[in-house]
């Protein structure tokens, strides 16, 4: 794959639904964190939670025009409940009294024909407009839930009612004689109507061109497959039933968490966030629901502080974690907190992404499992999805699946769906894989002087608390995160090295981030007390030829050395 190293470039290039964007630079990664115009001006993509996809800033604008009044701002969300969760959120956090927020619903036309139904199909959008001095919080509900229109949802929506949006505007423009401004930004709009029709075509050309058109029809097919997919590789057992797809994997962990708050009686107390997590989760424990107890270390000793506040009586709603933790790659001991939550009658909420579902076996150990099937699921970094799984053991199975089955709404948009079912084909071999390349890149690893610290979990204190979950045929990840002694050498080795270079994480190719600072730029003091170094660079490894992988980490390693000589 031709690696680009332009700022704001996709990842993968010339992919209209990238999941990642191009940071080449330390620096640009800064300059992106502090706003610098060189960088941000550039990104003309981004990771879909922190990034609003230009089809759907488009239709937003198309919106606003028609719809918006004096000042307003818009979010476009899928359904009307998620609208009214935002709408709520904005409420409980605005400065602004008598905040006046509103909801529009809109809907595309039903297919006319069977020979329609393979290419149309009709949904609805549900429009937030507020106060636009309010933007930040709308977008912060967007970025920590995840429950956003996709950026293929926003391109159907803005494909199918763009034109009429258009004309309206356009419309509305000449009767209130508005400046030439605003008229010479109608003539734009028309433009990018029609630009958007021309790459719309040319997507489906490409589609057709290479025996992946994308049949409608096949959605709900796609939905059923994925399930019974996600259900049989955790475990044999597991029924599809208790398979529910979000948007997102922070979708499904906001889902887990919203679960329990409508459904625990003790859902006004704290919950417990238990190892450094991707910063997401931490927020949502702390935004909706009585607050959270964080245990940044999420080592043996962090339990044993845990059991003696349960001894001493106090209770948590829940207990949530990473298997093992995004960036540190430790794991918990989901044996041990599963007896304690069964005894203290708390529900043990366990993302599995980055040990993923073919390598471990957690489901047994909690009572809820979500996973990001963005990452190694899909692999193609083109697609957004989510899971959350019911352990049909657990002692609340029955109150969850009760809830869930009367209120889940599925969010999964049906062309993010079928990009996801064709992507999982392979999923378990590419995981092996991918296991594969990560032990050589750690043996590498290992043998360089310039690292401090070389973080995988097979080399991790908490080691065995991984082997007591890993399947007999699992291994390890792809994940691994370094420190290296000198700054300086951090900085050289990853504008050297010859990879992508962006968040996210489980693709195909191999992917490298100084993931401290593109994650926590505004709180490194803060991560370095939980052990989280500032210049950590994070890879995920891909499916390179090993050995080709190897030479080109070694080339930037040498970059290093030869930085000193000079």
């Amino acid at each position: 794959m031709p690696i680009s190293q332009a700022i704001g470039a996709p990842i993968p290039n010339n992919t209209d639904h990238a999941v990642s964007v191009t940071l080449p630079t330390w620096e640009a990664t800064v300059g992106y964190e502090e706003g610098q115009d060189w960088v941000v001006n550039k990104m003309h993509s981004g990771y879909p939670r922190f990034f609003v996809h230009s089809k759907v800033k488009e239709l937003s604008r198309l919106l606003e025009l028609n719809y918006a009044k004096d000042n307003e701002k818009s979010m476009i969300f899928p359904t009307y409940e998620v609208a009214k969760r935002c709408r709520e959120f904005i409420k409980s956090k605005t400065l602004l009294p008598n905040c006046s927020i509103r909801i529009l619903q809109l809907s595309t036309a039903p297919p006319k024909t069977d020979e329609e139904k393979s290419f149309k199909v009709e949904t609805q959008i549900a429009v937030v407009f507020f106060p636009g001095s309010e933007f930040s919080l709308a977008k912060a509900y967007w970025q920590h839930t995840g429950e956003g229109v996709s950026s293929r949802l926003g391109e159907y929506v803005l494909n199918e009612l763009g034109e009429k949006l258009e004309a309206t505007a356009s419309k509305e423009r000449k009767m209130t004689k508005q400046n030439s401004n605003r008229s010479s930004s109608g003539r734009n709009s028309r433009s990018s109507i029609s630009s958007l029709q021309n790459n719309q075509e040319y997507s489906t050309f490409i589609e057709e061109r290479f025996g992946r058109n994308l049949d409608l029809r096949f959605a709900k097919e796609a939905k059923s497959i994925l399930r019974h997919r996600i259900a049989t590789t955790h475990s044999a057992e597991l029924s599809d039933d208790d398979v529910y797809l979000c948007s997102s994997g922070m979708t499904a962990i906001f889902t887990a968490h919203h679960l329990l708050l409508n459904t625990m009686e003790s859902k006004d107390l704290k919950s417990v966030c238990f190892g450094f997590p991707y910063v997401d989760t931490l927020n949502i424990l702390k935004k909706w629901g009585a607050g959270v107890h964080f245990y940044g270390f999420g080592d043996d000793d962090s339990l044993d502080d845990l059991e003696k506040r349960l001894e001493g009586g106090e209770r948590i709603l829940s207990l949530f974690c990473e298997c093992p933790s995004n960036p540190l790659l430790k794991t918990p001991d989901l044996i041990r907190i599963k007896k304690l939550g069964d005894k203290y009658n708390f529900v043990v909420v366990v993302d599995d992404t980055v040990g993923n579902m073919t390598n471990l076996n957690v489901l047994p150990y909690t009572d809820i499992v979500t996973s990001s099937l963005t990452k190694v699921f899909s692999g193609d970094s083109n697609v957004m999805g989510g899971s959350l799984v019911l352990n049909p053991k657990s002692n609340f199975y029955a109150k969850f699946k009760e809830y869930l089955d009367e209120n889940f709404e599925d969010l999964l948009w049906a062309q993010d769906a079928i990009y996801l079912e064709r992507n999982s084909r392979d999923f378990e071999a590419r995981s092996k894989k991918i296991n594969h390349n990560a032990i050589e890149v750690l043996k590498f690893f290992e043998k360089s002087p310039l690292l401090e610290q070389v973080y995988y979990p097979s080399t991790m204190s908490s080691k065995n608390h991984y082997d007591a979950l890993k399947k007999a045929d699992g291994g390890y990840g792809g994940l691994m995160s370094i420190v290296f002694k000198d700054q300086a050498d951090a900085v050289c080795f990853f504008n050297n090295v010859k990879l992508s270079k962006g968040p996210s994480l489980g693709t195909n190719f191999t992917l490298i981030c100084p993931y401290s600072i593109l994650a926590h730029y505004q709180e490194l003091d803060e991560i370095e007390q939980w052990g989280v170094d500032r210049n950590l660079v994070r890879l995920s490894i891909g499916l390179e030829p090993t050995q080709e992988l190897l030479e080109t980490l070694k080339e930037a390693l040498d970059s290093s050395v030869e930085q000193h000589n000079v």
